[in-house]
């Protein structure tokens, strides 16, 4: 086992966020394209593709990604989601996103990959963008029923102390490093400190879709730097809207 001498937060954002999470953090079209391709998606499309990669990891997700990056811009905040390329939201729901033999989970991980489908997400705004293809009916995987012997065996397993998690974990972050050593090049700088988080609420504090984001993010990791100017960006427009609607009231 090579000796890494890595700073502490590091860890701990790697104990977070589990390590899949982390080695998935490339994409498979390269970041910078996909960087683009989530540039031209609205604060509500990245929200939900956001929910649907959680579960299914970005390799199931690239057709939706290489549809939005043909965009020439981002649509309007006031637009169904997705519209303009519902055919292919409609192909990688029934094709992609489909659990099969492959998919070697849990089926607790299963249910819970099929619950974030595309179909699921929300069933008014499915309904709807099939509706703008010409489609009126379809169906829904359905959930797998739980194996009770497979309950039971983690009911009467002794559960681990929190030392023997963080010891697993570290032993796992041991691992991973010594077969994907570029991790430890990380900055660990580009992760927001704990003395900026009041800043941060008071920042957002008004604006709910910044809130919803802020949220989705600190349940897989710890915040960034790249984060924060997001965050910050989706506030100021939050605020932005908030004065034209007054500005509007007092014209009329």
């Amino acid at each position: 086992m090579k000796n890494y001498h890595i700073p502490i937060i590091l860890i701990i954002s790697m104990l977070i966020t589990s390590l899949f999470i982390i080695s998935c953090s490339t994409y498979t079209e390269g970041d910078s394209v996909a960087a683009i391709s989530f540039q031209k998606m609205t604060i509500q499309e990245k929200t939900m593709y956001d929910a649907v990669e959680k579960e299914w990891y970005e390799k199931e997700l690239m057709a939706v990604r290489d549809a939005v990056g043909r965009r020439d811009i981002a649509p309007r905040e006031t637009a169904i989601p997705f519209i303009d390329i519902a055919n292919v939201i409609k192909t990688n729901n029934n094709v992609t996103l489909t659990i099969e033999d492959k998919h070697n989970w849990n089926t607790d991980h299963k249910n819970r990959a099929i619950k974030c489908r595309w179909d699921r997400l929300d069933e008014d705004w499915y309904r709807k963008l099939l509706l703008s293809i010409g489609v009126k009916d379809y169906t829904v995987q359905e959930l797998i029923p739980e194996d009770k012997d497979e309950d039971e065996k983690v009911i009467k397993g002794k559960p681990l102390t929190q030392k023997e998690e963080i010891s697993n974990g570290l032993k796992e972050i041991n691992a991973y490093l010594d077969e994907h050593p570029e991790v430890i090049e990380n900055d660990v700088k580009d992760i927001v400190p704990e003395s900026k988080y009041d800043d941060i609420f008071y920042e957002i504090r008004k604006c709910n879709e910044a809130i919803d984001l802020y949220k989705q993010i600190i349940e897989e990791r710890l915040l960034t730097w790249e984060d924060y100017e997001l965050l910050t960006r989706i506030s100021t427009k939050c605020k932005a809207i908030q004065i034209g609607e007054k500005l509007t009231e007092w014209k009329n």
